[in-house]
């Protein structure tokens, strides 16, 4: 029997000892200001806590460590100094999303006890093993040193009034909230009667699937159903542009990447559900991907109804020939952009629970809910107004999260189910499904007069969009209307290719 205090009760636990803090603290007793950005690797710092006096990752520290330990998260801080941290942060615009402002709390409170002023060498050294996609940190530094000199002085601060108008700083909506970790992001949110879901990816970025076999994991105790794409009643390909991304890949269709989903549980616990998923038997036949852009050009189509090039954006002005014959001075070269994570915090997560007037209800941390209205509303073959999207303010998205990525499974299960059901990736998964930021191959030359007044541009791009249309051609007309930046340039010859 393992005994400890959490916020100053006594607590036994008896469970498995391998258990992570994170997961008593969330799970068992549904303590959510501690969160998980990292799926247990213990390199973001949004789960901290303190405990026996410092601060801790809470999602790496397992239970058998754990006897007679006194951890306290921010639920249980002293209310004057949990106020002061979270009103400076706010005030100093260091809660943007805020998924990982409680941690950094957490982290600030341990600091301020040991050196109650600081250096900013020494608040860059204790917050080292956090991670904050949004704020870029110095707003964080800002607010240590705020609330340091607010404690040491015994100051009450207050948020900011201002008068809303442009140019004046304004606190961000429900920053105060977040920052104390009482406003839910989606993975917090838990219904009455919820189930939990799992997802089973493609072993292979490019692979028939010949058979699905779910016979093992639909026998596993726990286990309400198994979904494949024969169970989805609408259509099974959406897209924010092109319809062109399978919600699952199903027997005798190929996959197009390692994102790719060939099945979904839904089980009682999370656990259950990814014990399941292991069971779930696919049987391939391994095909060669295409990895390089310029080989895809003019390849093997991916999707046969089009083009890997379906779509270019050109266009020319001025007397290019003439403007490169003039120019005194020219410069030219391949330039790239390599393909890009976006980083968000918070994993992709989603829950769905039906109406009771033969609709459902989304609960989406997404960039477009109306987006995802529409994709979800053609999956499950009902009409638009018999899908509600909640938009719950999300962890960070940068553009990752425009995308339908697990929207249209939960809502799939919970619909067919007739039951509440939660899906959460791990930070794996996630990096594994969404669409990430386009490598771009851009051939450019740029031809100026002899007083260096650009006068000829000419540029040829390509675009990897990866295995789906995404927003891929937005994308790729943007490089090319941005292509001169902010200068007028008389003469430019301009092509961008989508592949």
């Amino acid at each position: 029997m393992i005994q400890f205090t959490v916020n100053g009760i006594k607590k036994q636990f008896s469970g498995d000892p391998e258990k992570t803090l994170l997961e008593y603290l969330r799970n068992d007793l549904k303590i959510t200001s501690a969160k998980d950005g990292c799926s247990g690797q213990g390199v973001c710092g949004s789960c901290t806590v303190e405990v026996n006096g410092k601060a801790k990752m809470s999602c790496t520290l397992k239970m058998k460590k754990l006897d007679n330990a006194e951890i306290l998260t921010m639920e249980g801080f002293p209310e004057y100094i949990k106020d002061t941290i979270a009103k400076a942060f706010v005030n100093k615009g260091a809660v943007q999303c805020g998924f990982c402002t409680p941690g950094l709390i957490s982290r600030t409170k341990v600091l301020l006890q040991k050196k109650p002023d600081p250096t900013i060498g020494e608040i860059q050294k204790a917050i080292k093993p956090h991670l904050c996609r949004c704020t870029g940190y110095k707003k964080i530094e800002d607010a240590i040193v705020y609330a340091a000199d607010a404690l040491r002085e015994n100051k009450k601060l207050e948020i900011t009034k201002t008068s809303g108008k442009i140019g004046v700083p304004h606190p961000k909506y429900q920053a105060y909230q977040t920052a104390i970790g009482k406003r839910d992001f989606v993975e917090d949110i838990r219904l009455e009667g919820m189930l939990y879901a799992a997802l089973k990816f493609s072993d292979h970025p490019k692979a028939k699937v010949l058979s699905i076999n779910t016979e093992d994991a639909e026998k596993l105790p726990g286990v309400h159903r198994v979904f494949t794409a024969k169970d989805i009643p609408g259509e099974k390909k959406v897209g924010l542009i092109l319809q062109d991304w399978s919600v699952m890949i199903g027997e005798g269709e190929t996959t197009h990447y390692i994102g790719d989903v060939i099945a979904g549980v839904v089980a009682e616990t999370e656990k259950i559900a990814r014990e399941a998923i292991e069971l779930i038997n696919v049987q391939y036949e391994v095909l060669k991907p295409v990895t390089d852009v310029f080989e895809a050009i003019d390849g093997e189509r991916v999707h046969p109804e089009r083009p890997n090039n379906f779509n270019t954006t050109k266009f020319t002005r001025g007397d290019i020939e003439e403007a490169f014959a003039k120019a005194k001075y020219i410069s030219k070269g391949r330039y790239e952009t390599q393909r890009i994570e976006h980083g968000f915090l918070e994993k992709e997560a989603a829950i769905a629970r039906p109406d009771g007037k033969g609709g459902l209800e989304l609960f989406s941390q997404s960039q477009g809910v109306y987006e995802d209205r529409r994709q979800v509303a053609m999956i499950l073959e009902l009409p638009e107004e018999k899908v509600r999207v909640t938009l719950v303010p999300n962890g960070g998205g940068f553009g990752g999260k425009e995308d339908l990525s697990i929207q249209g499974h939960t809502s799939l299960f919970a619909y067919l189910l007739d039951k509440p059901v939660k899906l959460a990736l791990t930070r794996s998964e996630s990096i594994r499904l969404h669409p990430k930021r386009h490598p771009v191959f851009m051939d450019m030359e740029v031809g100026a007069d002899e007083n260096g007044k650009l006068i000829a541009l000419r540029l040829r791009a390509v675009g990897d969009t990866g295995a789906y249309a995404s927003v891929g051609d937005k994308v790729l007309e943007r490089v090319a209307g941005h292509a001169a930046g902010g200068y007028f340039i008389p003469n430019i010859d301009i092509e961008a290719k989508t592949v």
